[in-house]
């Protein structure tokens, strides 16, 4: 599926505020954790997250989604990462 078709998808699933985001090499996102449920879907690269007991890549085509209050970090993986976000309140 290309960006439009994803968006569109997490929307009809009830998603909010889709968006794609796209992240530079290796760039790091610090521990933290979201206000609102949240779904990563990731279109190219991939995505490396650390939580309190792990830590997983997920790779282009992989989804994650975070529960409201959940500690992670994430860093985008060497060739960068793009990924579509969604957010349920």
């Amino acid at each position: 599926m290309n960006e439009q078709e994803w968006i569109q998808k997490l929307e009809q699933e009830g998603w909010q505020n889709v968006s794609i985001f796209r992240s530079e090499p290796n760039m790091v996102f610090g521990m933290h954790t979201h206000n609102e449920h949240t779904v990563h879907v990731i279109l190219l690269g991939e995505l490396i997250i650390t939580d309190q007991n792990s830590m997983k890549t997920i790779p282009a085509g992989g989804r994650i989604e975070f529960p409201v209050g959940t500690t992670h970090s994430a860093m985008a993986g060497p060739g960068g990462c793009v990924f579509v976000l969604g957010v349920r309140k």
